[in-house]
């Protein structure tokens, strides 16, 4: 049964690396979760089939009573949450709620149980290799352009993210996957296996610097100077010994020098440099930092950073209806989701592991915990510039579940319970009723094949095939706001404004904090006051007004809202709402042209070109100059129209609109 455990949580691993699904609308994240998650209902039934039959001890070591903190401190979080919802089952796109911690959790239990330390820890090594080969394999054909799969948007050939859907999430890993590799090689004893291990990390190497990410460098880096230590730890402080991490060292530094100054990965990393390139992490940043601060002691509640994000991020990073679903440093994603008890039981666990680490360095059979503990820094150091995914958060709990393999031989029991016999009858009942558990994620990847339907088919023509598929993914899957939303457009499209209200206001019931939810209601709730609604103006501006809460900076919502008051004939407050989203976000050209129309419909012609003169000046956009002309021509000002045009026509000496313009003034 330990065995079965064992592979079972292999099996997980493996699901977790390799398993995509490009039928899906959400091709890798959702396809690991839902698939590891039923076969980690299995694996929970064989776990209480062998604490059944051998007895359950549960241990009260350090580095175990740290463990089980951090995990009672997700689900503490999870009970406080914003949205109870988003912190069990995560974020769509990431999928990374209490759920999954807890499978991965269950998968550190059953690598605890099944390795029985050292005896079979080749088998989970040899399991990751394989996929970690296999991955290697399709990275090469995405980067010779050979990828069987056509990204729409995505460039494979350029940067290669093989099964991970993101070449960051892939060099991640790749730094976790070298660092191990490499551990083997330098502490295992056994010749062919260093050799092994030693292809294994240069082929990781090599695939890393194709990823092109900057932050697997960083993770490489720690990783490196943690081998170095734990070598010294476990060799000791000779001369000999010094001279060789020495010469290591220097090989490594040389060889990440060649690197940076002749592949592109180097041109990423120097890239650095520019302040621009990176403005958008510091606001990432910023905001998780304000998340924090508001909520120090539980943050806002486990996976819950896209639910705060949008209250607290600037207009640059909400503007185009952009969101967060991670910080982008898992510190700072820690501290704004879980606060300082996420932290502190964060904190507990490294020290727990890194002591446990030390004093274990110098035994025979440490090599497999030592390459865990390298690996460990090289994701960890690394994420803190790079977010999580289904396809890599798996790593620390699988280093975890090494170290725990390695220490419950000799940890004391908190508690212990004797064994129970089952019946085979029994037995095979606890097999089937977690196999009856696990069909639900089918019904989810059914649902997410139908919002994909919905997707593609939402133009005219197949208006009515695109209401039938989001209407089934509802069905299947009613908890997500984002199919709701799908099938308001649908059927809008369909002309049933009613439905399409009715499940507008599911999805901002879902999702209150997604502004684009609330813009969508608004507009519809506009259309029905234009008909004559009488409550439905209220509704319209009530839903502008929750949007504005839900995310005060986003200057989108103001755009939005001036739209509605330009419908219903508030022309005054539209130019008011337009001069608000521009205030936040001078650089969109299409807050001018709304708030010169609506001055203009307002009959004030003046402050109408005033508007337009402004988005000029703000983004140097010809467009915006061939709108100035227009009205200027309107209203008989064609000297000014003139010079307009010949600034259009400065930067485009062939625009055909300013052409005809200054052909109908009378220009040349």
């Amino acid at each position: 049964m330990r065995e079965v455990a064992l592979l079972l949580a292999c099996l997980v691993l493996a699901i977790l690396v390799l398993e995509l699904d490009a039928t899906l609308r959400n091709v890798f994240d959702l396809a690991k979760a839902a698939l590891s998650h039923g076969a980690a209902w299995v694996l929970a039934a064989v776990v209480v089939l062998i604490a059944a039959k051998e007895g359950l001890a549960i241990p009260r070591s350090p580095l175990f009573v740290a463990t089980y903190a951090l995990v009672a401190v997700e689900v503490l979080t999870t009970a406080t949450a914003t949205s109870q919802y988003v912190a069990l089952y995560g974020e769509v796109g990431r999928y990374l709620g209490l759920t999954t911690h807890l499978v991965l959790a269950l998968v550190a239990v059953a690598l605890a149980v099944g390795l029985e330390y050292p005896r079979r820890a080749s088998w989970l090594g040899w399991a990751l290799a394989i996929a970690s080969v296999a991955a290697g394999a399709y990275a090469v054909v995405q980067a010779m352009g050979a990828d069987p799969i056509h990204w729409v948007d995505l460039d494979a050939k350029s940067r290669p993210f093989s099964t991970f859907g993101n070449p960051d999430f892939y060099g991640q890993y790749l730094s976790a996957a070298f660092i191990a590799a490499a551990a083997v090689a330098v502490f295992s004893r056994i010749g062919w296996l260093r050799a092994a291990a030693a292809a294994l990390a240069a082929a990781s190497a090599g695939l890393l610097i194709l990823s092109a990410t900057r932050g697997a460098v960083i993770g490489a880096v720690a990783g490196v100077v943690v081998l170095g230590v734990l070598w010294l730890r476990r060799a000791g402080a000779t001369r000999g010994t010094l001279a060789r991490i020495g010469l290591a060292g220097l090989a490594f530094v040389a060889a990440l020098g060649v690197v940076v100054l002749t592949t592109p990965l180097g041109d990423r990393i120097l890239a650095l440099t520019d302040v621009a390139s990176v403005q958008d992490r510091v606001g990432i940043y910023t905001a998780a930092t304000r998340i924090f601060l508001d909520h120090p002691i539980l943050g806002v509640g486990f996976e819950n950073f896209a639910v705060a994000y949008p209250r607290y991020a600037d207009a640059a990073g909400v503007h185009g209806n952009q969101t967060q679903t991670s910080s982008h440093n898992w510190l700072l994603h820690l501290a704004a989701t879980s606060g300082i008890a996420g932290l502190a039981a964060t904190a507990a666990l490294f020290v727990a592991f890194g002591l446990h680490t030390w004093r274990r360095a110098r035994d025979e059979d440490a090599t497999p915990l030592l390459a865990a503990a390298g690996a460990m820094a090289a994701f960890y150091t690394g994420g803190l510039v790079l977010p999580g995914a289904q396809a890599i958060q798996w790593v620390p709990w699988a280093c975890i579940g090494v170290a725990l393999a390695s220490d419950v031989r000799t940890a004391p029991a908190l508690v212990r319970l004797p064994p129970i016999r089952l019946p085979a009858l029994a037995q095979i009942a606890v097999v089937v009723v977690a196999a009856l558990l696990a069909t639900p994620q089918a019904q989810v990847l059914d649902a997410n094949h139908l919002a994909k339907t919905a997707e593609s088919a939402l133009r005219a023509e197949t208006a009515q095939q695109s209401v039938d598929a989001a209407r089934a993914a509802v069905a299947a899957d009613a908890g997500r706001a984002v199919y709701w939303n799908d099938l308001g457009r649908a059927l809008e499209l369909v002309n049933d404004q009613d439905g399409a209200r009715r499940a507008y206001r599911e999805a901002t019931a879902r999702s209150p904090y997604t502004p684009a939810f609330w813009w969508n209601l608004g507009r519809m709730e506009t259309a029905f006051a234009r008909d004559g609604d009488t409550r439905a103006k209220t509704a319209a501006y009530d839903a502008f007004a929750k949007a504005v809460a839900a995310s005060p900076n986003n200057p989108d919502t103001y755009d939005q809202l001036a739209r509605s008051q330009v419908a219903l004939g508030d022309y005054d407050l539209a130019v008011a709402s337009e001069e608000r989203a521009i205030a936040l976000y001078p650089a969109d050209t299409r807050y001018y042209t709304v708030g010169a129309d609506a001055a203009r419909l307002a009959g004030n012609i003046a402050r109408s070109l005033d508007v337009l003169r402004a988005g000029v000046a703000a983004t140097n956009s010809n467009e915006l100059r061939l709108v100035l002309a227009q009205r200027l021509i309107d209203g008989k000002s064609d000297l000014e129209a003139r010079a307009v045009l010949n600034a259009v026509l400065q930067r485009d000496p062939t625009n055909a609109t300013a052409l005809q313009l200054m052909k109908q003034i009378g220009g040349s």
